[in-house]
Order: structure tokens, then C-alpha cells, then sequence
């Protein structure tokens, strides 16, 4: 480092602790406004008052005082002026009681008298309206008393030797001091007033500031919250989904690799593909929480309605019987992502909760529709689960989707739903199942009868296995089982996105008017 580099540096250390000691001085004077009212204002005042009034005590014959009392009046009609600030209604209150002791001992107004508008500003500006007008009524008070001093003293030249009468010029100039003295008083408490709109303006902007303040950091702290929920919710789903799908690879992979080493081969495989997904959503959340200086990484597209045949697939090879439909009359501009992601989610936490609670043997069913201006998304089960609990429903999970206290499943899959203005339900429910090319149904309570009711599904070659959601008044899943378990989701769909395909549907119509095929011709 050169003599030059250290030259500055050393510059800058000294005008650091310059300017940290002067910001220093600036707030302890600021807390202390006193000092400064008792060096600027109150000494000086009371210097002159003090010098004047030594001098008219030397050739004041009116006055029967000692010059001492004399001189301890001036010091109470100016010294104060230190309390301008802290106490202003008590400076103005002693500097009255200073120069009324003056009248009343006949010495007179000194230098100090100068004291007088200056509390009177400094009442009004600092002090409350109330102490404003109080100072007010005490100045135009000693206004009028000032003139009566000066009455009393020109009257000493009616009384003793070579005495005149008062002529009408003394009246005159009596009436000039006490309108000068009560228009300096007005003056002042009219700019102390301004002073006081000033204060209370800057003390609202400050207020105003603080609150804005306060309510920045709660928004930011709610914001921080919510970004947290969020982020566990998502975690949550990618950790437990891919742990259930490891875990139940595993199981089967041990038995596999004694009886077919190739098939526990593709176990391993499996497992590997699920971790690497699960890490790499990992790390695209995580990513989230980084510094700005990583901005440039490349995060991890989130997963949406598109993913989904991959999910079932993955579910498939951990041993789930899982089938979906739907998938492909939801085009992906339909939800936003966020809303996307969300289906994803539901989906993913309702069929994982049928793998780790509805029990062995159990089956799923996944279907999406569409609605006017809504998505539906019904994930169904035919599993009882350990101890009563239903499948979709997650551990716990009782009657209307309430969960009893060990799982979060259905109140977490409700909260992603409510955030992008859908609905979620979750219930126990008994169906017709899923229908037949022969018109009968698939579950352990079809009858064969053809019902036409029961079997509608079943007689369009169409729409073979679509599970028929009615059994009576409750709606039902894709499997013939009292005790199987449906959670219902229901998203609206994008008004913008929306607004244009009908757009771009009516265009089609119009296009088909002008442009007839030929069998339209013909019928013509």
C-alpha cells in the first residue's frame, strides 16, 4: 500500500469521527434544547437587561428599591428565556411576574423588555393553543400596565415646584405606547402561531413516516411468513411423495432381488429417478432463498397439469393401481401456473396419502374436468385404511374432510386450493363404479341388472371405464365400495384466458358460415 493510499485512508478514519462527533453533539443538543436557549437566547438578554436596568437604577428617583432588587428583577424578567422550549407556559409565567414586580416598584422597563415577544412566540409556537392564548391575554395585560407606568411618571411633573398640567401630546404618546406594545404582542403570538401549524404539520409527517414505517415491516414480515408456508407446504409434498414412492420401491425391491434379480434391477432404477426428481424440486425452492449474487442459476420448472401422467406412472411402479383421465381436454393455458401447481399438489398429497394409509390392494382413480368456468378434479379410492382412516383423506381424516389431529393433508390441500379462489371437499362416499362394455359394473356391489339409472355409463361404448360420480344423493368414485374416500377440488379457470378461446371459438364458427364444406353444400 503507497504514502498515498494510506493518506486516505487515514482522511477518511478522520472525517468518519469528525462527522460521527458533530452528528453526536447534534443529537445530545437536540434532546437538550435548553442549552442552546440559555446560551443564545437567555444570556444575552439578560447581559443587556442586567447592564440597563445598573444604569437607570443610578438615576431613578421614582423607585424606592435597592439597585440590587432592581437588578434581581431584570434577571427574572430575562433569565427565563432558558425554558422558552422545555416549559414555555412557566418561562412566560416568570418573565410575567418579572415585570409586573417592575410596575409595581416603580423601576421601569429596562433592555429585557425584548423578552417579552420573545416568550410570547415561544409559548404559542411550543406550547398548546390554551397556553397561546394565555400569553397573549398576559401581554396585552402589561401593554396597558406599561402605559400606566409611563402615566405615573409623566404625572411626577404636575406635583412640587414649576408643575404643568399634562397636555393632550402626553395623552398622545401614552396611547401611541400602549398600541405599539399590544400590536408587538399580536405580531408575536401571530408568528408563534404559524410556528405552532409548522410543528404540528412536521409531528403528523413524522407520525404519518412512523406508521408507514411500521406497516412496511409487518407487510414484509407477512410476506416473509406466507413465502416460508409456502415453501414448507411445498417441501412437504415433494419429501413426503418421493420418501412414500422410495419406500415402497424398496419394500418390493427386497423381495424382488430373490426371486428376480432384473426386476429388483429396475426397483433401483426407479428409486434413483424419484430421489434425482425430488432433489432437483428441491434445490429449485431452495434456490428461492439464495442470495441475489446466485440470480443466475437455472431453477427447475415447476411441475403443473402436464406432470401428471408422470406422477401416476411413478405411483404405478411403487404398486399403486392408479388410473387417470381427463388430462387432455385441460390445455395448459388454462390455470395459471401457480393454480397449476396447486392441482399438481392435491394430486400428489391425495394419492400419496392412499399409499401410505388405504391399505394394501388398494386402487385410485384420478379425473379432471372441465365445468363452464371451473376445473373439477376428483381423486378417489376404494380403501378403508389402518384403523378406519380412509385413503385419500390422509391419517386421521374423518367425516367432511376434518382431519382429528395427526395430519395436516386435507387442511393443507384446502389452503392451496382457497389461495387461487377454488374450493376443496373431502368426504367418505359410496358409488356406482366404473362401467362395463357388457353394461355391468366393477365393483363388489354390482348387481348385472341394467339399471338405466346405474348402468348410463356403462351403455356408451365412449366413455368406457369413466367412473359414474352417483350413487343416490351422494356423489361417488370410481369403485363399487362403501368405504372408499373422494376429494373434490374445484378451480376457476382463467377469465382472460377464457375471454380469448371463446373468442377464438366464435372466430372458428364464423370461419365454418363463410367457408361451408361441401356435404353442407350439397344438403343445401
Amino acid at each position: 500500500m503507497d504514502s498515498r493510499t494510506l493518506s486516505a485512508t487515514a482522511s477518511s478514519e478522520h472525517d468518519t469521527g469528525r462527522f460521527g462527533g458533530s452528528e453526536r453533539l447534534r443529537r445530545f443538543l437536540t434532546a437538550r434544547p435548553w442549552i442552546l436557549d440559555s446560551l443564545f437566547w437567555a444570556l444575552p438578554v439578560t447581559f443587556f437587561g442586567v447592564l440597563t436596568a445598573v444604569s437607570i437604577a443610578q438615576t431613578n428617583v421614582v423607585s424606592m428599591v435597592p439597585s440590587f432588587v432592581q437588578i434581581a428583577i431584570a434577571v427574572l424578567e430575562t433569565a427565563p428565556l432558558a425554558l422558552r422550549r422545555t416549559r414555555p407556559l412557566l418561562s412566560s409565567s416568570l418573565i410575567a411576574a418579572g415585570f409586573l414586580l417592575g410596575v409595581l416598584t416603580m423601576t421601569g422597563p429596562n433592555l429585557g423588555i425584548v423578552a417579552v415577544p420573545l416568550t410570547i412566540f415561544s409559548t404559542t409556537a411550543w406550547g398548546s393553543r390554551t397556553h397561546g392564548r394565555i400569553v397573549l391575554g398576559l401581554g396585552l395585560t402589561g401593554s396597558v400596565m406599561l402605559g400606566g407606568w409611563m402615566y405615573l411618571v409623566l404625572l411626577q411633573s404636575t406635583i412640587g415646584p414649576g408643575s404643568r398640567p399634562l397636555e393632550a401630546g402626553s395623552y398622545l404618546l401614552l396611547g401611541t405606547v400602549v398600541a405599539l406594545s399590544a400590536a408587538i404582542v399580536l405580531i408575536a403570538w401571530l408568528l408563534g402561531g404559524v410556528g405552532y401549524r409548522r410543528r404540528r404539520e412536521l409531528e403528523s409527517i413524522w407520525e404519518r413516516n412512523r406508521l408507514l414505517e411500521q406497516e412496511r415491516e409487518s407487510e414484509t414480515r407477512l410476506a416473509a411468513d406466507a413465502e416460508r408456508m409456502r415453501i414448507a407446504r411445498e417441501m412437504h409434498d415433494v419429501i413426503a411423495h418421493s420418501l412414500s414412492v422410495i419406500i415402497a420401491q424398496a419394500d418390493g425391491g427386497r423381495f424382488a432381488a430373490k426371486a428376480d434379480p432384473a426386476k429388483a434391477a429396475e426397483v433401483l432404477e426407479t428409486i434413483a429417478g424419484t430421489g434425482r426428481d425430488a432433489l432437483a424440486q428441491t434445490r429449485s425452492l431452495l434456490g428461492f432463498l439464495r442470495s441475489d449474487e446466485d440470480s443466475g442459476r437455472s431453477a427447475a420448472p415447476l411441475p403443473g397439469i402436464s406432470d401428471l401422467d408422470s406422477l401416476v406412472s411413478d405411483l404405478r411402479s411403487a404398486g399403486l393401481a392408479v388410473s387417470l383421465v381427463g388430462v387432455e381436454t385441460v390445455k395448459n393455458d388454462l390455470l395459471p401456473d401457480g393454480a397449476a401447481l396447486a392441482v399438481y399438489r392435491i394430486v400428489q398429497e391425495a394419492l400419496t396419502n392412499v399409499l401410505k394409509h388405504a391399505g394394501s390392494g388398494a386402487r385410485a382413480h384420478v379425473s379432471l374436468q372441465l365445468d363452464g368456468d371451473e376445473l373439477i378434479i376428483r381423486i378417489s379410492d376404494d380403501g378403508g385404511g389402518a384403523g378406519g382412516a380412509n385413503g385419500v383423506g390422509g391419517a386421521g381424516a374423518a367425516d367432511g374432510g376434518v382431519e382429528s389431529g395427526r395430519g395436516h393433508g386435507i387442511v393443507g390441500m384446502r389452503e392451496r386450493a382457497s389461495l387461487y379462489g377454488g374450493s376443496l371437499t373431502a368426504r367418505p362416499i359410496r358409488s356406482t363404479g366404473v362401467g362395463r362394455p357388457d353394461g355391468k359394473e366393477s365393483g363388489p356391489g354390482a348387481t348385472g341388472r341394467g339399471d338405466s339409472r346405474r348402468n348410463t355409463v356403462a351403455r356408451d361404448d365412449s366413455r368406457r371405464d369413466v367412473p359414474g360420480f352417483a350413487s343416490g344423493n351422494v356423489p361417488g368414485h370410481a369403485f363399487g365400495s362403501t368405504t372408499g374416500f373422494l376429494v373434490e377440488a374445484r378451480f376457476p379457470l382463467s377469465r382472460r384466458l377464457s375471454t380469448a378461446q371463446a373468442s377464438d371459438d366464435a372466430a372458428s364458427a364464423l370461419a365454418a358460415v363463410v367457408t361451408p364444406d361441401d356435404g353442407e353444400t350439397e344438403g343445401r
